[in-house]
This record gives structure tokens, C-alpha cells and sequence, in this order.
């Protein structure tokens, strides 16, 4: 079969290269789809240009997946060959970026009346908006909830869920476009220009100098430094970005007691843990999706020979929603 590989770690105008690899052959948990659509997310790009852990070359990114069944392994259940599922191949594998990817069954859902594109937008961001909401941070109706980046892959599908779930949503953006998504289309109840606007000032006013009780972090570094300025005193922020805590930082969360988790969906592909859950979780956001709860925000739609070019627009930043990728064969 073809893939659309990266050679080894480095800009993507340099490493993408479209090979012939060895044809996939299931283990007893694995489907076999015939790709249909995939798109690029930050994790792509981090892995692309950088080798946070060891990689063996050529290497297939992609990983959100809208497929056709084509083969299953022994032990698959609830799936048959001709089946249109969508999924989120684990990163600790080979992606996407293919005529066919290898999915463990257990994390895919049928794809129901999705269209192809809004089915390869929704595996990784919502799953990992869904888990950080409300197995990280427990969120409920009532809550109050700041949202990063509100306009990004994760964050354009976090405020859609937190808002179905009751909750009060401050988001933030700097773009007119972002703003004006965020609150036109998204409804979040305050949402932030984080250019031109004092962040902490902003949310202690609209929380009565109480704070922020829940915090998803989308941004990373400089923004997660500054959600310690705004936290509750016993509050939690769940952070989706590799960020690390100095002692001064440290102790700043041990003096007000806040909760500190991490939200990495990939993370379950190299144990096998709670592989069910994922499964369970993308079934719901199908169903959502089909009653119009959640409306998946495809930018732009680029093809597999383009993928140098799509990760290179994500790397400019200010993606809205997501940039899906079409496999044609």
C-alpha cells in the first residue's frame, strides 16, 4: 500500500515523502480501514519536527481516521466489513497517512450519518475535550469553566460540550474572526481577547474575585503560567500541553490547593487501558454530532499529496477548527 511518510524529524518541506510500505495485517483487536479522510493536529506537527520519544523511519502520522472496513482481527466484536467507523489511531503506531491504517476496534465508533470530513474532525479533539472536561476536571452543570484558545481544534468542540452540559464558558482568542466565532457561533458566556485584554483582571471580575474553579489549558507555556493568577483556591486545571511546573509555580498550586492533571488521549494506546472508554465516549459524540449538539468546524480540506503544505498552516497558527486531509487512491 502508499503512505504519505515522514523520512526523519525535521521541516515539513523536507521530510514528507509518498513510499510504498508493507500491506497491515490485523492483530486480534484490530480493524483494517480503507482510509477515507484523516486530518493533521498539533501532535502531528510535534512529532514531525522533533523526537520527544524514540521513532523508527519512514513513520505514518494521522491521527483521526474516517474509514471503510475492509479486514477485522479474530477477537473484534460489533463491527462488520463494509462498516464506515471513525477512530483515532493511537500515535505509539502508524497513522493515517495512508491508503489503510491498523485501529485497535475497542476506540472507534460508526460514523452514522457524519459526512466524511466532519467524521475525521471530531476522534482526537473530541475525545480529548471530552476527557479533559469531565473525567479530569468533573465539570457540571452550573460550573464555571475557562476554555484556552477557544477557537482551536480541542477548544471549538470543549465549549460546544461544556455549554450542552450546562456549563458558563469563558473562552479566549485574539483574532476578529476567533472572537466572533467563539461568541456567535460557539456561545460562550464571556469570551476574551487575550492580546488586548488583562486575562486574570478580566476573569476574578467576572467571577466575584472568587476565580476560576476549572481551567482547560490548550495553549501551553506562557498560558499556563498565568492560569496560577486566576485559579480558584481549590481549583483544578487540566492541561492537554507537555507543561512543566518550577518549584516557585509549585508551590504557588500547593498554597491554594489547586488540582493539576494532564489530558493525553494517546496516552491509553500504549497500555491498552480504558481503550473501551474511547470507544464509548466517540460513540456519544457521533450521536450528538447527528442531533446537531456538536457541529465539528472543518476549515479546510486538503489532499494527502498536500500534507507538507497542511502542517505548515498549522504550524502559522490560528487554525479555526480543524484542517481535514482526503485520501485519494
Amino acid at each position: 500500500m502508499k503512505a504519505n511518510v515522514i523520512t526523519a524529524h525535521g521541516p515539513a518541506a523536507e521530510v514528507f515523502a509518498l513510499q510504498q510500505v508493507g500491506d497491515l495485517v490485523p492483530t486480534p483487536n484490530d480493524l483494517i480501514l480503507k482510509v477515507l479522510t484523516t486530518s493533521v493536529n498539533p501532535l502531528d506537527c510535534r512529532i514531525r519536527s522533533k523526537a520527544s520519544v524514540p521513532r523508527n523511519f519512514p513513520l505514518t502520522l494521522g491521527f483521526d481516521v474516517c474509514g471503510m472496513v475492509v479486514e477485522k482481527g479474530r477477537d473484534v466484536t460489533g463491527f462488520e466489513i463494509g462498516d464506515r467507523v471513525i477512530g483515532s489511531p493511537t500515535p505509539f503506531r502508524n497513522g493515517a497517512n495512508a491508503e489503510y491504517v491498523a485501529i485497535d476496534y475497542r476506540s472507534c465508533a460508526r460514523a452514522g450519518r457524519l459526512a466524511d470530513e466532519a467524521g475525521a474532525a471530531i476522534p482526537l479533539v473530541g475525545i480529548t475535550a471530552y476527557e479533559a472536561l469531565f473525567d479530569r476536571l468533573r465539570a457540571r452543570r452550573g460550573d464555571w469553566v475557562v476554555i484556552h484558545a477557544g477557537a482551536g481544534g480541542v477548544g471549538h468542540l470543549a465549549i460546544q460540550l461544556a455549554k450542552n452540559a450546562g456549563c458558563k464558558v469563558i473562552t479566549t482568542a485574539s483574532r476578529r474572526e476567533s472572537l466572533e466565532y467563539c461568541t456567535h457561533e460557539l456561545g460562550a458566556d464571556h469570551v476574551l481577547n487575550y492580546r488586548e485584554t488583562d486575562i486574570a483582571a478580566a476573569i476574578m471580575d467576572i467571577t466575584d474575585g472568587q476565580g476560576a474553579g476549572l481551567i482547560m489549558d490548550n495553549a501551553g507555556t506562557e498560558c499556563f503560567a498565568r492560569c496560577l493568577d486566576y485559579a480558584a483556591h481549590s481549583g483544578h486545571i487540566c492541561t492537554i500541553l507537555p507543561v512543566a511546573v518550577d518549584e516557585q509555580q509549585g508551590y504557588r498550586l500547593l498554597l491554594k490547593n489547586i488540582t493539576l492533571s494532564y489530558q493525553f488521549m494517546g496516552g491509553v494506546g500504549s497500555t491498552g487501558d480504558q481503550v473501551n472508554r474511547q470507544g464509548q465516549v466517540l460513540q456519544k459524540l457521533v450521536e450528538m454530532a447527528e442531533r446537531g449538539q456538536l457541529r465539528p468546524h472543518v476549515s479546510k480540506i486538503y489532499d494527502w499529496h498536500d500534507l507538507a503544505h497542511a502542517h505548515e498552516e498549522m504550524e502559522r497558527g490560528h487554525v479555526t477548527g480543524k484542517l481535514v486531509v482526503r485520501i485519494t487512491n
